[in-house]
């Protein structure tokens, strides 16, 4: 079964439960938590991702970890995941269901790449532009990237905009290789 269909039915299902028990926020945060734990943690992921390992002993860590941290709905979740043999998309099933959170919230994550720290006031002006132009709640991640000299770059969902110095200077540069005298005899 392919991944992102897996994580998107477990990450659906868990989604219905909280939105029935009224704890979505919660569960939110939660999978926030263990979505973060997961990939930072290489040695969780290749534990977890162990077949070899008995499910016992990962429910045991997934208690050590989670356990008093977690709501009771989400601890009893990754027992669940672990106890059908899923427990290596455990990463997965947090990224789909922030997906699914965020657009039941109507939430749209941009990112926005600058060269160096951005004005309050930019930040500002692109969040409320964007927020017109999508009727959306905008959730701005800023990211630095030096190479593209100065500008700005937006990405969000299957758009682009690209501002950067380094897009028009790429532009001239193609431009000026093109000839555009060519001899018609």
């Amino acid at each position: 079964m392919r991944i992102k269909l897996l994580s998107n039915r477990y990450a659906q299902a868990l989604f219905n439960l909280a939105q029935e028990f009224k704890i979505l926020d919660k569960v939110d945060a939660d999978l926030k938590l263990v979505g973060k734990v997961m990939a930072e943690n290489r040695e969780l992921r290749v534990v977890m991702g162990n077949p070899i390992i008995d499910v016992h002993k990962k429910i045991k860590i997934i208690n050590a970890l989670f356990e008093g941290k977690l709501q009771e709905l989400s601890i009893r979740f990754l027992r669940l995941i672990t106890n059908k043999g899923r427990e290596k998309y455990i990463q997965y099933i947090c990224e789909a269901f922030d997906g699914i959170y965020k657009d039941y919230k109507n939430i749209l994550p941009v990112n926005f790449t600058t060269a160096q720290n951005a004005d309050i006031s930019i930040i500002a002006d692109i969040t409320k532009k964007l927020k017109e132009a999508t009727s959306m709640n905008i959730e701005l991640t800023e990211n630095i990237n030096e190479n593209i000299i100065g500008g700005f770059v937006v990405n969000f969902q299957d758009y682009k905009y690209d501002a950067s110095v380094i897009n028009q200077l790429n532009k001239l540069k193609k431009g000026f290789s093109e000839n555009l005298y060519k001899i018609q005899f």
